[in-house]
């Protein structure tokens, strides 16, 4: 038996269980009448999983159930519920940016050796989180020109302009960072369609489409 495995498989578990309890206690704090179909189409879960949940929940003192009528139900957080879902929220905020943080040092070892300067002017495809955290590390390094590209453009991203994929020429870039975790060969694919040669194209850990997708948070 793998007692390390069984151990990350366990605090996954765990981590999966008080994530489901801070959304269940995020939504009933927002809406009171909300029903359990309606909580466990919003945690990703089965309905007798909500139910469970709620029990749980109502059990250890967080929230209270009230009948509202022949089918419905009210939840209130009481107010060991509000300093529970104030001590989640604190500990998730804490892994989240922990996990923030172990990402930008793995895309500072992938920049290293690729030789950038200020001068270097690079693209990246993408405008989401690791886009994000991707243009902060290429300025941490002090690469000045930073071009966002994407299928779909937006007016900005970060205060930059976004161009169409169809708009710019390969030969404009030193490299393009792929700012997607998962797919990673279609969207090399669209680059490479786009007269980008692979030696110019730079994915996390030299993933591919069979890698495991980076997420920054959990339920994102």
């Amino acid at each position: 038996m793998n007692t390390r495995s069984s151990k990350t498989d366990s605090k996954e578990n765990l981590e999966d269980t008080t994530f489901r309890e801070l959304r269940l206690l995020e939504e009933v704090e927002v809406t009171p009448e909300v029903s359990q179909r309606h909580l466990a189409s919003q945690l990703g879960v089965a309905l007798g999983v909500a139910n469970l949940l709620v029990k749980n929940l109502a059990k250890k003192g967080y929230i209270r159930a009230s009948r509202a009528g022949w089918k419905k139900w009210v939840y209130n957080l009481t107010p060991a519920g509000i300093g529970r879902k104030a001590h989640l929220t604190a500990a998730y905020v804490d892994r989240v940016l922990d996990h923030y943080h172990r990402v930008r040092l793995i895309l500072q070892k992938d920049l290293h050796g690729i030789g950038l300067s200020p001068d270097s002017r690079m693209a990246i495809y993408g405008t989401g989180e690791l886009a994000e955290l991707m243009y902060l590390v290429l300025k941490d390094i002090g690469v000045n020109e930073v071009v966002f590209i994407d299928i779909d453009t937006r007016p900005s991203f970060l205060g930059n302009e976004v161009r169409s994929l169809d708009s710019i020429d390969a030969k404009d870039y030193v490299k393009i960072m792929v700012a997607h975790s998962s797919n990673i060969d279609r969207w090399s694919d669209k680059l490479i369609q786009q007269g980008f040669s692979e030696d110019q194209i730079v994915t996390l850990l030299g993933t591919t489409s069979e890698a495991t997708p980076v997420q920054l948070g959990e339920g994102t």
